[in-house]
């Protein structure tokens, strides 16, 4: 005997939660109304740009590694929390970076992963007492100095240390190329073991 057909009033329908990232198009059953997403990763495109200048000489190529490799580790830590922490549970996102968020990239990097840790959402965040760190706060200060105009300050004799250029040209003639984007490499390298999650692919120095 075949069950008794249920009346479309009756039957409980499950919208679809689709998010869109860059041109694909993934979708998976959730409760609540059609929601439409839209998301796209800048951290991959930032990391392969500081690798390019990586592979040029010189003090400017050292200048816009600077940048692009901070622009790589901020990018990536709001989109590793929101695609390999979160699962994509896009409401989520702004219990960790809120829209008036105006800390800095560093105080983001410290206390983003201890909360999440501190949730049980990662078994640990990373030691902030390792080297790695310590390149990661000189490599965001050079970032800062460059930014805010600070290595554009003159510079004579026994001037004090807040007015001294920093990074000054001799600071930038200095830096080895590779060293903003290997820096930002380890600490994300860092960021997934200490976390249990896995290292995107894109994530090389070849």
């Amino acid at each position: 005997m075949c069950p008794p057909e249920t009346s479309d009033k009756h039957t409980r329908r499950q919208p679809q939660v689709i998010s869109l990232e860059g041109h694909s198009i993934g979708s998976s059953e959730a409760f609540g109304n059609l929601t439409i997403w839209r998301t796209y990763s800048f951290a991959p495109e930032w990391f392969r740009d500081a690798k390019e200048e990586a592979s040029r000489p010189g003090p400017n190529a050292r200048r816009r590694e600077i940048v692009m490799a901070a622009c790589a580790a901020e990018s990536y830590l709001l989109e590793w929390v929101r695609d390999s922490v979160l699962q994509r549970d896009f409401r989520s996102v702004e219990n960790y970076f809120p829209p008036s968020d105006r800390r800095g990239i560093l105080d983001k990097w410290k206390e983003v992963p201890k909360k999440l840790n501190r949730e049980g959402l990662i078994p640990n965040a990373p030691d902030l007492g390792s080297a790695t760190w310590v390149e990661f706060r000189r490599l965001v200060e050079f970032r800062n100095g460059l930014i805010h105009a600070s290595s554009s300050r003159p510079d004579t004799d026994k001037l004090p240390t807040a007015s001294i250029p920093y990074p000054s040209k001799s600071d930038l003639d200095g830096l080895e190329a590779g060293w903003a984007t290997r820096a930002v490499f380890h600490l994300i390298v860092e960021l997934n073991t200490a976390a249990a999650t896995r290292t995107p692919a894109w994530l090389t120095m070849d």
